[in-house]
């Protein structure tokens, strides 16, 4: 069975403090283990496998009050410790007997669950409304940082001219025809980038033919075909002719 340990001082305190909706001074007061940490044989007789059940649950917050009067306590059986409860003017500690007849692990499960769904009223998970999701449709530059992964190209612009184009295949198709066109050696850059040429020139699946008849491969998402696109206008040094429209 999982343990379920809190902050022994803290929550208990918490809980007081919100129930009486005031500032308690607690300075004399201390945790009391209502199924003491260490059992004698009057604990033993009382409850059935009192040891097992002290091991799993003894430190739980069903387990755990406040008193100013431990030590008077100590390790008096529950039927006992009922008469000392009642007369206490911490809530938290007043009501057990006025719940509890006997003290096993029903009572502990039974005691845990309902501080525990009080504290999280106390702690209550804020309302975090989602954020919209930023509508990026428009032109970007090849270097802005834009997730466009879902997202459908419609244009790419290369030194102000304008491409229709369906897919980022194509994008990438008519980016590569571009840079050769503009200078031929700028393959000799891409072939010298390992990342680059593995990406382009071999294993090929989807395979499309350049203008200039060199195979490259195709078959990639969004965002490595932009960051392709990317890094191939800084080798060439042409980012800034570079742009791309989604919707």
């Amino acid at each position: 069975m999982r343990k379920i340990y809190l902050h022994k001082r803290f929550d208990s305190f918490v809980l007081e403090e919100n129930r009486t909706r005031e500032t308690i001074n607690f300075d004399n007061a201390r945790v009391e283990h209502i199924m003491p940490q260490r059992l004698n044989n009057d604990w033993r007789l009382e409850v059935k496998n009192a040891d097992k059940i002290n091991d799993q649950l003894g430190g739980t917050i069903g387990n755990l009050t406040l008193t100013m009067y431990n030590q008077e306590m100590s390790n008096k059986i529950f039927s006992d410790k009922k008469e000392y409860y009642s007369k206490s003017n911490v809530s938290l500690t007043r009501e057990i007997p006025e719940r509890y007849d006997q003290w096993n692990k029903d009572t502990i499960l039974d005691r845990t669950k309902d501080l525990s769904n009080e504290l999280c009223q106390i702690f209550a998970k804020p309302d975090i409304k989602s954020e919209e999701a930023e509508d990026i449709a428009g032109e970007h530059t090849i270097n802005e940082e834009v997730d466009v992964t879902g997202k459908k190209p419609v244009r790419i612009t290369l030194n102000d001219r304008d491409y229709s184009i369906d897919s980022w295949r194509s994008a990438l198709v008519i980016f590569l025809n571009y840079v050769w066109a503009i200078d031929s050696r700028n393959f000799e850059k891409i072939r010298q980038d390992d990342s680059l040429d593995m990406k382009l020139f071999s294993h090929f699946t989807r395979p499309a033919v350049l203008a200039n008849n060199i195979r490259v491969e195709t078959n990639h998402s969004a965002t490595t075909i932009i960051a392709i696109i990317s890094k191939i206008a800084d080798l060439c040094d042409i980012s800034d002719q570079v742009k791309y429209t989604i919707k």
